[in-house]
C-alpha cells in the first residue's frame, strides 16, 4: 500500500509540513515522546521501519547509534537519502516491512513511528519488527491516537479530498496493538492534545502540553515493549 500512497508527488511535499507552526509543534512533542522510551546510547543499532523521507533516521545517527532506514516507497527514500547526519551515518533500505531483508536479532531497537497507518497488516508487521530485535531489545511505537483531534482532522481531509494519502490509513488504541503483541506496553506516554481545528496559536499549544487533560483526548500515544 505504502508504495502507492507515498508517491513522488507526496514525497516532494512531504517535509514541509514541520516548517508549519503546528507542524514544527506537532514534530517537536511526537519527538519528546517517544525519545525516552528508546533508551538510546552510543553504538546501539537502531532500526526505523517505516522511515518515510529520513528524519528521525538521522537524528538517531546524530545520537551515536548504527541507524539503518526501512521504507518500501522508493519516492521516499530518494528525499531521505539526501540527508546527511552531522554525525555517524545511515543505511537506507527500501523493503516491505511485513517481510523484512534481515535476520533474526539484528537490532537493538526499533522504532515505528506513524507506520502502522498505513500497512495493509499491522500485526505481521509488528511480529517482523520483534523477530528482528535482540532479546532485551526495546520496540518503540508511535500512533496518532484514533479518539484523538489529529485522527478527527486527517479523517476529515481523507473526505474531503480523493487525493488525500489519509484515504488510506487506518488509526488505532493501544489496546489493539497491544492485542497484535500479546501483552500491553511497559511503558506509555500520551500528549498532542491540541488539534489544527482549533489551533490557538504556538504559546497556547504549549502550554496546554504542561496542562492535565483526559488521556482518551490526546492525538499521540507513544508505546514501548522489552522484547
Amino acid at each position: 500500500m505504502a508504495d502507492i500512497v507515498f508517491d513522488a508527488t507526496v514525497a516532494a511535499r512531504y517535509d514541509r509540513f514541520c516548517e508549519t507552526e503546528a507542524g514544527g509543534y506537532v514534530d517537536r512533542v511526537e519527538h519528546a515522546l517517544l525519545w525516552p522510551l528508546l533508551e538510546l546510547v552510543p553504538g546501539l543499532a537502531v532500526v526505523d521501519l517505516g522511515c518515510g523521507t529520513g528524519a528521525y533516521t538521522v537524528t538517531l545517527a546524530e545520537a551515536g547509534c548504527r541507524a539503518v532506514g526501512v521504507d518500501i516507497s522508493p519516492a521516499m527514500l530518494a528525499v531521505a537519502r539526501t540527508k546527511v547526519p552531522r554525525s555517524g551515518s545511515v543505511r537506507w533500505i527500501e523493503a516491505d516491512l511485513a517481510n523484512l531483508p534481515f535476520p533474526d536479532r539484528t537490532f537493538d531497537r526499533g522504532l515505528l513511528h506513524v507506520t502502522l497507518e498505513f500497512v495493509d497488516d499491522p500485526a505481521r508487521v509488528l511480529q517482523e519488527a520483534v523477530r528482528v530485535l535482540v532479546p532485551g531489545g526495546r520496540l518503540v511505537v508511535g500512533l496518532i491516537l484514533t479518539t484523538g483531534p489529529w485522527a478527527a482532522h486527517y479523517r476529515q481531509r481523507a473526505r474531503l479530498d480523493p487525493r488525500s494519502v489519509w484515504r488510506r490509513a487506518q488509526f488505532f488504541d493501544p489496546e489493539t496493538v497491544a492485542g497484535w503483541l500479546g501483552r500491553p506496553p511497559d511503558a506509555e506516554r500520551r500528549g498532542l492534545w491540541v488539534g489544527p481545528e482549533a489551533w490557538p496559536g504556538l504559546e497556547a499549544a504549549w502550554q496546554a502540553e504542561r496542562a492535565a487533560h483526559d488521556p482518551e483526548q490526546a492525538g499521540f500515544v507513544a508505546l514501548a515493549w522489552r522484547v
